[in-house]
């Protein structure tokens, strides 16, 4: 009871998130039936049938499956976890019964759901009991799919079984996710600045040198262990690589670097790490002096082996195995530079991600590179990035808020500058991608382009012409319309001023004529046909000294109706 009050008391002040997870992570067990199994206070000194062989035989298969033919260190360590998690579920629910190798207890849903419950109760990790869950439905499928000869569980209560599985892993999806979300608050609240990154470099480069230095001279662990320390640190601080990397680094990598004489570099390659099966090797690009401090370690294990076989991993421990501590290896080094607060490889590679994905932008290529390089898998962390905003990034999507809303608000026909700018931007980009799309043409399809254009001006002069004409005509009925009757002397003052624009009208039409006959073109009728983009040219009404268009005179060589349409 202290330690769940201690645990609410320090969520508390948190938010409100952080009390709804703490919630979840205190819901007290239900209280517990004969049918329910033992109380959660046994849950994990509870002690599994070795007596049956069925259930030892079982459980072999299952781990030789889940291994493979050439399982890595780091898989069989969670094929382990795996099978210590199975273990609790097949002793909670054999408890108290008998001929075990029958399996008939897995169809017991009481006892079941009692399992599930319990787990609520004991203070574990909301992650950690999801992979209870996933484990025991991973292995109840197994049992169905490949049953041992002394087995009498139908296949429908295994199916029951699954069912159930599924249903307390669907409900505690939620919780999960909150719980993850809580957990990426914390870890960006002890984030580590750029320049404790830098300072961590820089603190590095003077203290390499003089531990390999003193190393020479006397081995002592101590130094030793600062030593890798302090070259983890550098290393990870830089590309932020995961701790499996280093820990699966060999000699045989590191000789086999690929080396660039022109710029003095070296390119290591580690086979073995957490996501090769999507991004490959991991690499390190390493310069001349970083290379060296790596060929010095491996030195120094040969010469401290004195004839024993040592391990092929490049950081050993005091017996010259692989080591498994290079985590309070680097906080020791990272504690004598005092930096403040406490170093992982995870959180140097999460201040790594989260300045390359703020520097250079989500979705920019040079962010792409630096993931691909350091392999990040950068959906799954903007995943609870676009869950979880910054006060910056909730500043710029309110501004964009703020953005839409004002230039709603403005009156019609009114542009803002951006909006004037985007089109400009769109219209020389049709103008480029029209350029680039027509292929180079010949003179006479030059020519023909030209005779297209005049025909078209002046076949938008005359509409003009004629629209003005009948707004004229239109303006006149209406003012005689709208007109009220006058009398004779207002009459007589009408019929002048009628007379006046008269001459006026004539006067301008002269004008308009003369200046059509001064005009080189030719003037032709058109009508639409029914089929598509068909024009019908007609033989010119006056002939004109000046030279016709192809298309006329393709019309006076007496060219069918189909050669001149247009499909």
């Amino acid at each position: 009871m202290q330690r769940q009050r201690s645990y609410q008391s320090y969520l508390a002040p948190q938010g409100s998130l952080h009390c709804l997870v703490s919630l979840h992570c205190l819901v007290s067990p239900p209280p517990q039936t004969s049918e329910a199994g033992p109380s959660s206070d046994t849950f994990r000194s509870m002690d599994f049938p070795d007596h049956v062989s069925v259930l030892n035989s079982l459980l072999e298969e299952f781990k030789k499956l889940q291994e493979g033919p050439d399982p890595s260190p780091k898989l069989q360590n969670n094929v382990g976890s795996k099978l210590h998690r199975i273990r609790h579920f097949v002793t909670w629910m054999s408890k108290g019964k008998s001929d075990l190798g029958k399996l008939k207890f897995l169809g017991d849903l009481d006892r079941l759901r009692g399992w599930v419950k319990s787990l609520r109760g004991n203070q574990m990790a909301l992650t950690t009991t999801l992979h209870y869950l996933k484990n025991v439905r991973q292995f109840v499928v197994y049992i169905k799919d490949t049953p041992p000869p002394s087995s009498r569980i139908t296949r429908q209560e295994l199916v029951k079984d699954i069912r159930e599985l599924k249903a307390s892993i669907r409900s505690w999806t939620r919780p999960v996710v909150l719980h993850q979300l809580v957990e990426k608050g914390e870890k960006d609240a002890k984030l580590h600045s750029i320049q404790v990154l830098h300072r961590c470099r820089r603190l590095a480069l003077v203290a390499i040198p003089k531990l390999l230095s003193k190393l020479e001279k006397q081995h002592t662990n101590m130094d030793q262990w600062k030593l890798f320390g302090y070259v983890t640190g550098y290393l990870a601080s830089l590309y932020g690589h995961r701790l499996g990397v280093f820990l699966n680094m060999t000699d045989v990598q590191v000789s086999q670097a690929v080396y660039c004489p022109e710029k003095g570099d070296y390119l290591i390659k580690v086979a073995e790490h957490k996501t090769n099966k999507h991004f490959g090797m991991a690499k390190m690009l390493l310069r001349d002096q970083e290379y060296g401090w790596l060929l010095a370690i491996i030195k120094m294990k040969n010469k401290l082996a004195k004839g024993k076989k040592p391990s092929q991993y490049v950081f050993f421990n005091a017996t010259y195995k692989p080591t498994r501590n290079l985590t309070k290896h680097l906080q020791m080094a990272w504690s004598e530079m005092q930096l403040g607060g406490t170093a992982t490889f995870i959180s140097l590679r999460t201040a790594v991600a989260t300045f390359a994905r703020d520097r250079h932008g989500e979705d920019s290529q040079e962010r792409a590179s630096m993931a691909r390089l350091m392999c990040h898998d950068t959906a799954t962390a903007d995943k609870f990035y676009a869950m979880d905003l910054s006060m910056e990034q909730a500043r710029i999507a309110r501004g964009l808020f703020e953005l839409a809303q004002e230039e709603e608000t403005r009156p019609r026909g009114t542009r803002t500058k951006r909006k004037k700018e985007e089109d400009e931007e769109g219209e020389e980009n049709q103008k480029k991608k029209k350029k680039k799309s027509t292929p180079p043409q010949s003179d006479e399809s030059e020519e023909e382009e030209g005779d297209k254009q005049e025909e078209e001006e002046g076949d938008k002069q005359e509409e003009g012409e004629e629209d003005e004409d009948e707004e004229s005509e239109e303006g006149e009925e209406n003012q005689k319309k709208s007109t009220p009757p006058q009398s004779d002397e207002s009459e007589e003052e009408g019929e002048e001023e009628e007379g006046d624009k008269q001459e006026e009208e004539g006067e301008e039409k002269e004008q308009i004529q003369s200046k059509k006959r001064s005009t080189p073109r030719v003037t032709r009728s058109r009508a639409i046909a029914v089929k598509k983009r068909c024009r019908v040219m007609l033989s010119p009404l006056k002939a004109s000294p000046h030279k016709l268009s192809n298309r006329v005179r393709r019309s006076r060589k007496g060219l069918t109706f189909k050669t001149i349409c247009k499909e």
